[in-house]
């Protein structure tokens, strides 16, 4: 066999294997990558790279949790969502002007992310900017982003992108389960 039928045939046939493995698969109104039934966002994770790339933290504070702000803003927590709420542990607290980020944990409720905006003295939580559970099969980081922002528009970007996510707090099927 010549040389260049050799190599169709075998470009054809890497091709038919790849094809039989490999597929984009449409799921909650994205795309994710599927390789052997095993699903992956391939668009978040290029997004979370970018993110790192173009992100601008030096308006964006990171509160220590000790100090009388982030207590008000525990505070603010743990009276929304009684009586389960009442023993939040904030993890991170990031303030941009009269914006902040909290990620909290609890004792029966999974992990969350909470968006508050600050009136007067007071901090109020943006209800429906909230993040509580898993992302799977989504990339959680880039996920959960994407959802606070289409949640509360007026968020300002360079807050969102400065505020760490860990994927193993939020990636699990169910609490207490890593991936």
């Amino acid at each position: 066999m010549k040389r260049h039928v050799a190599a169709t045939v075998l470009g054809v046939i890497g091709f038919l294997i790849m094809d039989s493995h490999i597929d984009w698969v449409r799921q909650d109104h994205g795309t994710l990558l599927e390789i052997n039934g095993q699903k992956f966002d391939l668009q978040g994770w290029m997004a979370e790279q970018g993110r790192q790339w173009r992100q601008d933290c030096r308006r964006v504070q990171a509160e220590p949790t000790h100090t009388a702000n982030a207590q008000a803003v525990l505070h603010t927590i743990e009276q929304h969502s009684l009586p389960d709420s009442l023993e939040a542990q904030l993890l991170q607290l990031h303030i941009q002007a009269d914006w902040a980020i909290a990620e909290v944990t609890f004792k029966t409720l999974n992990p969350s992310i909470v968006v508050l905006r600050q009136h007067g003295s007071d901090w109020l939580i943006q209800d429906s900017a909230v993040w509580s559970g898993p992302t799977a099969p989504w990339q959680a980081a880039d996920f959960v982003r994407r959802y606070l922002q289409q949640q509360s528009p007026e968020l300002p970007r360079e807050l969102i992108d400065c505020v760490p996510i860990e994927a193993r707090r939020y990636a699990a099927l169910s609490k207490g389960l890593s991936p």
